[in-house]
């Protein structure tokens, strides 16, 4: 370290390494320090010490990916998903001292953005993976860079990931249901290939099981991943077509839930006194339900720290092994669920 940073630290009563954390706007400080030496540094005249020591942030690229291509601001169920783990990346991100590059991909760009970011000076990369299938995952394995998957994972492949425990969250969700006194419970389930509906129409078989239930086939109702307006006349179709209806229904998402209370207000059941619901996802949208919506929490924000924590620990060599990294939900109770064991 220069003469000039080592005075710096002897009048401010500081160690060297903290004066050198601030002038290579490193974490590790706190902002009380960190104002304490910008504030000497333009009082003493000491400026050329930020540009002789102010190292170059390096670069960490961010991949949000959408299989559709539709813009985030107009699909209001992954505007929300998303944002909040692209939020908890940024914050994070930034905390660990690196710059981030984002980017984004659909189906019929995503080769092209590949290689694309090939040509990128990048530490490392984090790809927003939700609705990606192996196949795209694996372009990016060549790359030879430090990688981490977010909201999905690959069984065929040494990559590290952060991902939702969808088994745990539907367990929760199932068992709350049960222990309200639903013993027929149904089940709308996405029939897509994403990992998370995959893992969550197992998670619910497991849960059923577990709280000694049973569940007849017609109960657990699959329908395509289109979304938007094309799932309301599958869902009415199929609600419309059960020769007897359960108490209760969990869904795999929010807007699936959203999507069948209108179903069944239309078939002329009230919620929560006839029908019972409970979503995945806890969007916004949930508590402005009339009733609001009993749902499960993902740790959005938190599952985009994580895994910057993650990619970060790789790129400095710090870590051992591939993790698959699950972030445990939980239950939000709000009134779309009755006691039927109550008093």
């Amino acid at each position: 370290m220069a003469v000039k940073a080592k005075e710096l630290a002897r009048i401010l009563g500081i160690s060297p390494a903290s004066v050198s954390l601030v002038l290579n706007n490193k974490p590790g400080v706190s902002d009380a320090t960190r104002n304490k030496v910008f504030s000497a540094i333009k009082e003493l005249g000491y400026e050329d010490l930020l540009s002789e020591n102010l190292e170059e942030k390096k670069t960490i690229l961010f991949l949000v990916y959408r299989k559709n291509g539709t813009k985030m601001e107009e699909s209001p169920y992954f505007s929300q998903i998303f944002s909040g783990i692209i939020e908890g990346v940024e914050y994070q991100v930034k905390n660990c001292g690196f710059k981030l590059m984002v980017t984004y991909a659909d189906r019929s760009s995503i080769a092209a953005e590949v290689e694309k970011i090939r040509g990128e000076q990048m530490e490392g990369l984090l790809l927003l993976a939700t609705e990606m299938v192996e196949e795209q995952m694996q372009l990016f394995i060549d790359m030879h860079v430090p990688t981490v998957i977010i909201d999905n994972y690959m069984e065929s492949e040494d990559m590290d990931c952060v991902a939702i425990n969808n088994e745990q969250g539907v367990d929760v969700a199932v068992s709350y249901l049960a222990s309200m006194g639903h013993r027929d419970i149904g089940y709308l389930h996405v029939n897509g290939n994403a990992n998370n509906f995959v893992e969550r129409y197992y998670g619910f078989l497991r849960s059923i099981r577990e709280n000694h239930l049973t569940v007849p086939e017609e109960n657990i109702i699959e329908f395509s991943s289109n979304g938007g307006d094309a799932v309301y006349p599958e869902l009415k179709e199929r609600i419309t077509a059960l020769k007897k209806m359960p108490t209760a229904f969990f869904t795999d998402n929010d807007i699936i839930a959203i999507w069948a209370i209108r179903v069944f207000r239309e078939m002329g059941y009230r919620i929560p006194e006839d029908i019972s619901i409970v979503g995945f996802d806890n969007i916004s949208l949930s508590e402005l339900l009339d009733p609001p919506l009993t749902t499960i929490q993902t740790p959005k924000y938190a599952i985009g720290c994580v895994a910057v924590n993650t990619l970060v620990s790789k790129i400095a060599g710090k870590s051992e092994g591939i993790q698959k990294i699950e972030m445990k939900t939980s239950l939000i109770k709000r009134n779309s669920v009755k006691c039927l064991n109550c008093k």
